[in-house]
């Protein structure tokens, strides 16, 4: 591949940069994903994806018109998108609408292979990815009181090796390829009982992850407003990545057995298994597309952006 010229690859850090979830990555590794790009002229109206297609790349506009066709009225008014892919190629979702580049659109295309290869070859990339499309979600979640993410019951109320390993991969998403990963993580996540009243976690410390196995958990919300946290609920991954504390207060209802993960044993583990780094990147950018969309069907455009805000 021939080298870019300084002026055409800073150009590209700049427009790159501007485009969600990359708009607030180091731009160190905003370059670096810049170089691997290729610019595209669109001379005649062009269909990148179809509705119900994952998207084969991140298009980043650089002239013309970059769209989506739809029936939905605040999508078909929505005017240009200035980039459109990352969280289809992320998280493997599907658009519910044609992407369009229109007549004349110049665009910067991240193929999958090329992106994905550069989260692969510097680990540091994938792990500010993490790290971004963690705080997005936290961001998107707590701007629409969206609830943090439902499990389904444990699969198992034992404690042995096995039955951690079962339980943390339903309840992280994990997926089955990496059972070492599992492994490591179940050997490390500690078993832990709270009485009634008891303060499970609060918004002044470091968030840890908390799987309740059985019992309820009282989350105090705010405004005084009250939830209960029931087993198989998921509370301060998203936030222990992110590295910052939980929002909930979070006390026993009743008797609660707990699977409780610590934020240090997490970003260690997070720092040296790439499987589990690239885990996470799939499942938050699934989440992120839903909480945006409330539909989990919409491309990873904000709803502002979509109503021509910012």
């Amino acid at each position: 591949m021939p080298e870019l010229d300084p002026a055409t690859l800073a150009e590209r850090v700049l427009r790159l940069s501007r485009t969600p979830p990359f708009d607030e990555m180091p731009v160190e590794d905003v370059t670096l994903l810049a170089a691997v790009g290729r610019e595209q002229i669109f001379p005649t109206r062009t269909v990148l994806a179809h509705a119900g297609e994952r998207t084969m790349a991140h298009y980043v506009q650089l002239a013309g018109r970059l769209r989506l066709l739809s029936d939905v009225p605040e999508l078909a008014m929505a005017g240009s998108h200035t980039g459109v892919g990352a969280l289809s190629v992320f998280g493997g979702v599907t658009l519910p609408v044609d992407l369009i580049a229109e007549a004349g659109t110049v665009l910067l295309v991240l193929d999958r292979d090329a992106l994905m290869g550069v989260l692969e070859e510097h680990g540091h990339v994938a792990r500010s990815t993490l790290r971004l499309l963690a705080r997005k979600l936290l961001e998107v979640r707590r701007s629409r009181g969206i609830e943090s993410r439902l499990s389904r019951p444990p699969p198992t109320l034992r404690l042995d090796l096995v039955s951690r390993m079962l339980t943390l991969r339903e309840s992280l998403g994990l997926g089955s390829d990496g059972m070492a990963t599992i492994a490591r993580l179940a050997r490390v996540v500690r078993a832990r009982q709270f009485e009634p009243g008891a303060v499970v976690c609060e918004g002044d410390q470091p968030a840890d992850v908390v799987i309740p196995l059985d019992g309820e958990l009282v989350l105090q919300l705010p405004g005084g407003r009250q939830r209960i946290a029931r087993p198989g609920e998921v509370l301060g991954l998203v936030e222990a990545v992110a590295g910052v504390p939980v929002a909930e207060r979070a006390t026993a209802g009743t008797e609660v057995t707990s699977l409780v993960l610590s934020h240090h044993e997490l970003a260690e583990d997070i720092e040296d298994e790439d499987a589990l780094c690239f885990e996470l990147i799939r499942n938050f950018s699934a989440q992120l597309w839903t909480a945006l969309t409330g539909s989990g069907s919409m491309p990873d455009v904000a709803r502002s952006q979509v109503a021509g805000g910012s």
